[in-house]
């Protein structure tokens, strides 16, 4: 990449940064309980054009990197010599500038690679280790590990994978805060095929990743599958365990976590964990970030993705001092389902269990249930665009019909609308 286009990124980014301190400012002083309406109205006001101008400057920073590859694709090659190698500095340069600005800027045509897990797992593995974007374990970490050295060493006896998955249960529960006021579940999905790796949803290659993390409105509970002809695995169950999987493939972009365990980490497994991310984020509908936790009974590796390719790595060890905290800041939480949970505690309504009730144009509606457990819809939209101004507008059309005909039409609950400024 050239130096005046990294300048450009550069000064994007900073200025990206600062917008971004000016709006964290600006809800700091929004917390003030002391602060006048007209006060109020102001830094609202002023909070949206930052975001309006960070919105701007993101797809300013997304256009340089394209006239980049643009610019690069058009240019054309130099003459070489007949005595001088393919092999110049110069074309590697140009080469590497192209690869990383498409990656950057394009989606892969296929969610398959045409490879084995095991050749795949090895070649990413390397070409990553080359970007210096594979971390190997801190052996000096400050901080709490996963495990102590007395469980993993119960862990590393462990003969099947399904019993390390059983084992490692309630530790990965409480490093990612699970099953309590977060609304966030681990979800095991051993034997249920729910990653798509095809337009047919019911195919028999669908993948069944080992565990993901998910909040519990977004899963669909099945009953365990057994574990026949393996009585240490089923006394390592707990009642508390959760099995089942994602409720629907256009939830893939609010997962936390995907998890995959192994007896013992391999090129293979490698190469099949990021086969998952690429399934999920294919197609516009999937998400650009996506992130793993591969883990076998000594370690476990972060894994990042970026529009289904491997970006980074990070190994660690379940006793490592530090690990603990590495594992639990790894999880994404998305804005939207922050605001869920948000409009849940603010209006006294609790979020049920698979309970997506479907999509629009522009949001996502949950089952939830108030204090008396009367079931409501509660319909959550980004603030983004006028996604706001449309749902005050069906609210309001639909309070007038239920004036109207107030035995068909069942209306939106008086002061149910709430505005959570902070997230978008």
């Amino acid at each position: 990449m050239s130096a005046s286009v990294e300048q450009a990124i550069e000064q994007v980014a900073e200025a990206i940064a600062r917008v971004e301190n000016e709006i964290e400012e600006i809800n700091e002083i929004l917390k003030n309980p002391t602060i006048s309406d007209v006060d109020k109205a102001y830094y609202r006001q002023k909070e949206s054009q930052l975001r309006q101008e960070k919105s701007q400057l993101r797809q300013e920073k997304a256009d340089i990197r394209q006239k980049e590859l643009l610019l690069i694709e058009r240019t054309p090659m130099p003459s070489i010599p007949e005595n001088q190698s393919v092999n110049t500095p110069f074309l590697e340069d140009m080469q590497k500038d192209i690869t990383v600005i498409k990656e950057s800027v394009s989606k892969p045509d296929r969610a398959t690679p045409q490879k084995t897990p095991a050749s795949f797992g090895a070649e990413e593995l390397s070409r990553l280790e080359g970007l210096g974007n594979v971390h190997n374990p801190d052996e000096k970490g400050i901080g709490d590990a996963v495990l102590t050295t007395e469980q993993s060493g119960s862990l590393l006896q462990l003969e099947t994978e399904h019993q390390v998955v059983a084992f490692l249960t309630p530790f990965l529960t409480a490093v990612f805060q699970c099953n309590g006021s977060s609304n966030r579940v681990l979800v095991n999905s051993e034997e249920y095929k729910w990653l798509k790796t095809s337009g047919d949803e019911k195919s028999t290659y669908n993948q069944k990743p080992d565990m993901f993390i998910c909040h519990k409105s977004l899963y669909q509970k099945r009953d365990p599958f057994a574990a026949t002809g393996d009585s240490k695995l089923h006394q390592m169950r707990r009642s508390t365990d959760i099995f089942g999987q994602l409720s629907h493939w256009n939830l893939r972009r609010f997962l936390c976590v995907v998890l995959e365990a192994k007896k013992d980490i391999s090129n293979s497994a490698f190469g099949q964990t990021i086969n998952y991310a690429a399934h999920l984020s294919f197609e516009e509908s999937g998400p650009i970030t996506v992130r793993l936790v591969l883990f076998d009974r000594e370690s476990f590796w972060l894994v990042e993705t970026v529009k289904g390719r491997a970006s980074s790595v990070r190994k660690c060890r379940w006793v490592d001092g530090g690990s603990k905290s590495r594992l639990e800041k790894f999880m994404l939480q998305d804005p939207l389902i922050k605001v869920l949970d948000k409009a849940c505690f603010e209006l006294g309504l609790v979020p049920e269990e698979n309970g997506y009730l479907g999509s629009g144009a522009f949001g996502l509606v949950f089952k939830v249930c108030n204090q008396n457990g009367v079931a409501f819809a509660l319909k959550i939209v980004p603030d983004v665009d006028d996604n706001v101004a449309e749902l005050q507008k069906q609210m309001s059309i639909t309070n007038e019909a239920k004036r109207k005909c107030p035995h068909l039409i069942v209306g939106a609950e008086e002061d149910s609308f709430r505005k959570f400024e902070s997230y978008y």
